[in-house]
């Protein structure tokens, strides 16, 4: 084909995607890419899927420096052990795997009990990976695992083809934050991070809502001198320059008359499974009296992860299996 043909071909896709409609239908049960519902024939409006859910993602932790250290025939054996045990797993659990990017799956779950679903299967796939560890030699196998609830919208894409090319030029789409949060999460499960704070001995503003109260609290409103520690991006967002006179001073807006700063690096270490605060309270709700909710085994996670502002639990479970 010229690469004029070519380009018209591009550009009679794009029209036809700009130009025909676009609806989501609410889902009871996870779509396939044989589901007949979902749609995306040229010249035909669209019809896509919509599921409030928990989605789950895994991935194998140093992925790439286990291909640097390992013979192929060794990453080949555990990638393959890898996605088997996943697809499994997600059938053991009662999900549906929907992706499989390399070392990365995607699960998703029908919304009926989908928090007890989604976690029990992090469970099992947690503990999958301590089976790996120990059966394959000199291997150092860790998964991170990341949960996250909410609306999910799928649709079609690709172009139907003949004969053995048909099935790899066809796919879903997951649209959603929960994909985005959950595969976030797994970027951090089961990692250390070395951050670097900044402890700050200074005069920090009190502000005491309900006046001095003995019961409540005892200071008024005003500047007292504490400790605080600040992440590099804290520490810059509470930073503004102001005019004073003929000349330019730096100013905090959340302290003053500083008396020392102190640059100290900590480690933080996540657990291998984390999930997010509407998984975590959907969880407990539908299984108050389980081992892991009332011994505490869920423990709220104090370090930031970008761009997400809710919290964040995690464990480090495995079964008891008799």
């Amino acid at each position: 084909m010229k690469r004029k043909d070519f380009m018209a071909s591009i550009d009679r896709v794009i029209n036809d995607w700009n130009s025909t409609s676009f609806s989501f239908s609410q889902k009871d049960y996870v779509p396939g890419l044989d589901d007949s519902n979902l749609t995306y024939g040229n010249g035909q409006d669209k019809k896509g899927g919509e599921i409030n859910t928990c989605v789950l993602f895994v991935d194998i932790r140093n992925s790439v420096q286990l291909t640097k250290d390992k013979q192929d025939r060794t990453m080949g054996r555990l990638y393959s052990v890898f996605t088997q045990c996943m697809l499994l797993a997600a059938q053991e659990g009662g999900g549906f795997v929907r992706n499989i990017i390399g070392d990365r799956v995607m699960i998703v779950f029908p919304p009926d009990q989908c928090y007890t679903k989604a976690v029990n299967c992090a469970i099992t796939i947690n503990h999958i990976a301590t089976l790996i560890n120990r059966k394959i030699d000199n291997l150092d196998f860790k998964c991170g695992i990341g949960v996250d609830y909410g609306r999910m919208r799928v649709m079609k894409v690709g172009v139907v083809k003949k004969g053995a090319e048909n099935d790899d030029n066809k796919g879903l789409v997951w649209i959603g934050y929960p994909a985005n949060f959950a595969s976030r999460l797994t970027d951090c499960a089961n990692k250390e991070f070395n951050d670097v704070v900044y402890r700050i001995d200074a005069y920090f503003y009190h502000h005491n809502y309900f006046g001095v109260n003995p019961f409540l609290d005892t200071r008024a409103s005003g500047y007292y001198r504490n400790t605080k520690e600040f992440t590099a991006d804290e520490l810059a967002k509470s930073l503004s320059v102001r005019q004073l006179g003929m000349s330019k001073a730096l100013y905090s807006n959340e302290f003053t008359e500083v008396q020392s700063i102190e640059r100290v690096e900590k480690k933080f270490s996540y657990p291998s499974i984390l999930v997010s605060e509407a998984v975590f309270n959907g969880y407990k709700k539908e299984n108050p009296n389980a081992n892991d909710i009332i011994n505490g085994w869920w423990t709220e996670q104090v370090r930031k992860i970008r761009d997400i502002d809710f919290k964040i639990f995690g464990a480090d479970l495995t079964w008891r299996v008799s």
